[in-house]
């Protein structure tokens, strides 16, 4: 993997996530979140949870979270910045399946593990990359567990980035589709049939010339990051200044 020593494995404590409980029979929740989000929500499964968004009509990215199923509930773990777009948009259509969407009290947890090391039973994979596995794990209590040492945050944004998966922040809310940022790789099912945005998507996926797109940059002064596009956050570790940049694809 490219870049591979710039993970930082073991926890991370994630204060600027949130749960969200999307509430109801099992099988309506799926139903309505498969023709709203991009990922294939019926290929969900206990400790596989999926990178996903929810797209405009036009197919622009409004957002992006995590979904997965725990304790027989489906979540979606989503930035804080971004609960009421999501809310928003899907309240929309959640009566028509007799849905509701309500906080869920935890504390999410991220892991970074090295290929060897077991996923334990509490936690959710949602990345897996040349043999490096992202999981959630959700506490359900007011504390995490005192024996554990928690990185700081952004260590663990700085890897969804080494991991090829860049996420929109709020300025970027509506302007780019997936394929600009790479999401098409790690949130998008291009075999799951209909959902918000699709055919343009699919489009784009299938007979468009994609221009542009997003990669890595790892910068040694902020100077240098202000030459570039930045999507989401620039993020610094150790001197170093990550950013998820956008430019023409024949430049990368």
């Amino acid at each position: 993997m490219k870049n591979i020593e710039y993970l930082k494995f073991g926890s991370h404590q994630l204060d600027s996530l949130t749960a969200l409980h999307v509430s109801g029979d099992f099988d309506a929740v799926i139903q309505l979140l498969q023709g709203q989000v991009t990922s294939d929500c019926k290929m969900l499964s206990i400790g596989h949870g999926q990178p996903s968004a929810l797209c405009d009509e036009k197919g622009y990215v409004w957002c992006n979270f995590d979904i997965l199923i725990h304790d027989d509930k489906v979540l979606i773990i989503i930035d804080i910045e971004f609960q009421d777009v999501f809310i928003k948009e899907i309240s929309k259509f959640a009566p028509f399946f007799k849905v509701s969407i309500e906080p869920y009290q935890t504390k999410v947890i991220g892991w970074i593990r090295h290929p060897e090391e077991q996923i334990k039973e509490n936690e959710h994979v949602i990345i897996e990359s040349d043999g490096v596995n992202m999981a959630l794990a959700l506490i359900v209590n007011d504390q995490p567990d005192s024996n554990k040492v928690y990185q700081e945050a952004p260590e663990w944004a700085i890897g969804r980035k080494l991991l090829g998966d860049h996420l929109i922040g709020p300025k970027d809310q509506g302007i780019f589709r997936p394929h600009e940022l790479n999401q098409n790789i790690h949130r998008v099912s291009f075999s799951k049939g209909c959902f918000r945005g699709q055919e343009i998507i699919a489009r784009m996926e299938y007979l468009g010339k994609q221009k542009k797109q997003t990669q890595l940059i790892i910068h040694s002064s902020l100077d240098d990051v202000s030459a570039c596009k930045v999507i989401g956050s620039t993020l610094e570790s150790n001197g170093q200044f990550f950013s998820s940049c956008l430019g023409a694809k024949d430049l990368f």
